[in-house]
């Protein structure tokens, strides 16, 4: 299976270098660019890059760690798909960090129809305009950089084993 490690390895590599160039346009363009569309379709760009570079990477970790057995999940997956008696460490760890509050719940969660939501009326109030609240952006430049160290620190585990 030499060629498939190599060919997830690949991918995840390739979903990163794409997500750099998501970054690098979501912070060079001009906000008027795309009739105003630009940072939104370059953040969901560079959202959607990273799921892929995660998957791939947690497809790595699979493949690299043959004692487990572990088959990857059908479709669309994160570190809690997997359904075993006993994962990686790797995975182990991902899978509660994918919960908390941070990075990787931001990638694994990432909202591509975001949608205003209109506040509540203060209690009391007896006449309320509903104004939406905008939901803060999602920090998409430290999820990339926090990715990158992760892998990277993952891999030069891995060689140890």
């Amino acid at each position: 299976m030499a060629g498939l490690k190599e060919s997830f390895r690949g991918q995840c590599n390739l979903h990163v270098y794409f997500a750099e160039q998501y970054l690098a346009q979501l912070e060079s363009s001009d906000p008027s660019d795309w009739g105003g569309h630009i940072r939104r379709a370059c953040s969901d760009s560079l959202a959607w890059q990273l799921q892929l570079a995660y998957q791939c990477h947690l497809a790595d970790l699979t493949d690299q760690q043959p004692k487990f057995g572990l088959a990857l999940p059908q479709g669309l997956f994160n570190a809690r798909s997997f359904d075993a008696e006993e994962l990686p460490p790797e995975i182990e760890e991902l899978a509660g960090r994918e919960v908390e509050a941070g990075w990787l719940a931001t990638i694994v969660n990432y909202a591509f129809l975001q949608t205003d939501s209109a506040s509540a009326a203060p209690r009391g109030v007896l006449a309320w305009d509903g104004q939406a609240e905008l939901r803060p952006k999602p920090d998409l430049a430290l999820c990339l950089s926090e990715l990158k160290s992760m892998i990277a620190r993952h891999r030069a585990t891995l060689m140890e084993y």
